[in-house]
This record gives C-alpha cells, structure tokens and sequence, in this order.
C-alpha cells in the first residue's frame, strides 16, 4: 500500500457506495486541484500531529522542537496566510490534542496511536485515521475536520466507519476483547464534535452488506450509476457525466407536474405552491451541476485543447489595481494633495482580526462592542432550518414594540 493512493478511498466513500460507476468515471475527469481550503487542513492537520505527539510521549522534546520549527519556517510561512493564522491553527491543533487526553481516559488502559495506515477489509480501500485509541474493551476513531464550510456528522458517515472497521480489525484484539467502536469527528472551527457509536458485530454487517456488493461492483468495467446530490457533489466527473444530466433534467423535473402529487392550479399555466416546493428541493443539485458543467467544459477546451463547438476561450475583462499602492499615494502626497484625499484609512477584515488576535474569545473581549450585524437578506429554506421564521406582519409588530 505504500506509495499508492487506494482506488476506493474512505474520502471518497459517500460517492462510490451510492454510484460504483464514478469509479470508472474518474478516469474522464480533468485532474482535480488542490484547494486553498485543503491544503490548509492539511497544514493545520500536520501541527495537529506534532502537537499530540509531544503530548503523548511520540516526539522528544528535542523532535518536538525541530519539527514544529520546520513547520513554522518551511510549511506555513510560504502560504503567506494573514497574521494570527497560527495562533488560531494553535488553538484548534490544541483542542484536539485535549479531545484526545479526554476520549483516551474514558476507558482504563487505553493506548493511543497517531495518523495509522488502516486496511478496511474492502478491496482496494485503505486510508490513514488521525488518532486510534484502543482498551481492552473499546475502539475508537478521531478524524480531525479544519474545514468551516459544512458540519460533519457522525451518524452513519461512511469514512468514519471504513477507519473504524480498519481500526476493528487491527487492534480490536489488541488488549482484549472489544464491545464496542466508536467514531468520532472533531471539527473545532465550528465548534462540533459528534461520535457514533457501534458494536463490532453491527459495524461488519455494515461493512458486508452495504459497502462491500458496492465495492465489488464498483471494480467492474460495466458498475451501474447512481447519480445523486450526495454522490454528486464532490465527483470530479460530475460535469461529464451523462447519467448526471439525465438526473438532473428528466428525474429531477419530469413529475413535477404530476397530477397525482399536486393540486390542481387555478391557473394552468401557473406552478401551485406544491409544485414549487418539488422544484425548490431539486434545484440545489441542478445549480451543483451546471457549475460542474462550466468547470469540465472550460477545462477541456482551454487545457486539453478539445474544440467546443460554438465555443471559444476568451479572457474576461480585467480589474486595473495599483501593484504598489504605497508609492502611488507617496506620490500624490508628494505632488501635494492631502493624504485624506488620496488614501483611506479602515480596519482589516473581521476574519484576519480574528486571527490576529488568536480567536473569537479575543476578538469579543476586546471589540465585540463595536461590531454590529445586519438583519441580511431574506431566503427561502426548508422547514428542517433551524432558523426562526419570519414575515412582514411579525417583523412589523417587532418593529412597532
């Protein structure tokens, strides 16, 4: 397994349970990219590592010292990020490295061991887990989450559960006899830690009945589709797919209209309500597809070379900005206009001030009092948003008192 990446990675879990066929399809994409918002996850997981190993014995404090250095000096600091991105990176690496301390005393004699190459017992599928803590009598999975787009659940998570089957099979008679396993996701940027918890019987049961029939087919050249929004949305072939487009054309609207499921409108040529409410809850995947869409074409016409017919690549129009902008106000100063005409004087973002200060508590303490929010826009969302509803007759009796 060394040196290799595994053709159905627990990352990737979500989308070739739910679409085999993506598999196959992978190899029609444009080479995906690494985001900004990866590769600083991949930063903060590596000082997360370095912080848990001092503290549970892995690193010396000489090792310590000269891999968070090299860290500092060759990781970091050529991302350019904004002052105080490694005081917050610190403080998060920190709550996990206490996550850690906490869930490892819950059970006597557990040990704990870091970043560990875990084979799933599916072919093919191999991953490495942030943290495995093992006693007698319990297993338990840590996977750090930086990002702060979505909440990562750990009920029925798919990765979560590849890297407990691992740890299932490496370590569960490591000390004893296992009873249970749990999985735990931390995810301190948005303040979430969630664990699900199973026996080792209901967790290979998962493992034989739901992943391996679709890993087995997914190894095939002929594995079936299963376009969806949860298979979908990170597929790097989303935008090519012809099953996609047919999922989010035909399937995705083809009964809206469907007398059986909607009212009859007053107006004919109108939608009803009902019919509304189907559109709405679709068309999340279709926006989701046509960006992929764009993305796919826009790569295979300008970096592959392949003509789109009626198509052609063009640079958009762009943006003038001064390149030093220092200078340029020294020299309207020096021409003798007054430095108010000429510049403006306003504070940074609140996300860099955030981080400057090492965090949200700082940040509160100390400016929380000049920082107001506005009311924002008005959305439409499903019922299940935990969001107060509003109206204009509330929000005008609110106004009123």
């Amino acid at each position: 397994m060394a040196g290799q990446h595994a053709k159905l990675s627990p990352s990737a879990s979500e989308r070739w349970i739910n679409c085999p066929a993506s598999i196959r399809m992978e190899e029609h994409a444009p080479p995906e990219e690494d985001s900004p918002y990866a590769m600083e996850g991949t930063i903060a997981h590596e000082l997360c590592e370095i912080l848990a190993g001092h503290e549970f014995g892995m690193l010396d404090f000489q090792e310590f010292t000269n891999r968070k250095a090299h860290w500092i000096q060759e990781v970091l600091r050529p991302m350019n990020y904004p002052d105080g991105t490694y005081d917050e990176m610190r403080e998060h690496a920190e709550a996990y490295v206490a996550l850690l301390k906490e869930r490892k005393a819950i059970h006597p004699n557990s040990q704990i061991m870091l970043e560990q190459r875990l084979d799933t017992g599916v072919p093919r599928s191999w991953g490495t887990s942030d943290a495995v803590i093992v006693s007698p009598t319990h297993v338990e999975i840590v996977d750090f989450k930086y990002g702060a787009g979505v909440k990562v659940e750990a009920a029925g998570n798919s990765q979560l559960r590849l890297y407990g089957c691992g740890a299932l099979d490496t370590y569960g008679d490591l000390l004893g006899d296992t009873e249970s396993i749990t999985m735990t996701v931390h995810q301190p940027r948005l303040d979430h830690t969630d664990s699900e918890t199973l026996t080792p019987d209901e967790l290979r049961a998962w493992r034989a009945d739901t992943v391996i029939p679709s890993a087995e087919l997914a190894l095939t050249d002929d594995a079936p589709f299963g376009p969806s929004e949860a298979a979908c949305r990170w597929c790097p072939a989303a935008g090519i797919c012809r099953a996609r487009i047919e999922a989010a054309t035909m399937e995705d609207f083809g009964d809206i209209l469907d007398p059986d499921a909607v009212i009859e409108p007053e107006e004919p040529e109108a939608l009803t309500p009902e019919e509304i409410a189907v559109a709405l809850e679709r068309a999340p995947q279709l926006k989701a597809w046509l960006n992929a869409l764009e993305k796919a074409a826009l790569d295979m016409a300008y970096t592959q070379g392949i003509q789109i017919p009626g198509y052609k690549v063009v640079r958009s129009g762009g943006k003038r900005a001064f390149h030093d902008g220092t200078a340029a106000i020294q020299r309207l100063i020096d021409e003798g206009y007054k430095p108010e005409q000429v510049a403006r004087f306003q504070p940074e973002t609140l996300g860099n001030l955030e981080k400057l200060l090492g965090g949200r508590k700082r940040f509160d303490e100390l400016l929380g009092k000049y920082v107001s929010k506005s009311e924002g826009k008005e959305a439409l969302v499903p019922e299940s948003d935990k969001r107060q509803a509003i109206s204009p007759e509330v929000e005008a009796a609110a106004d009123f008192i």
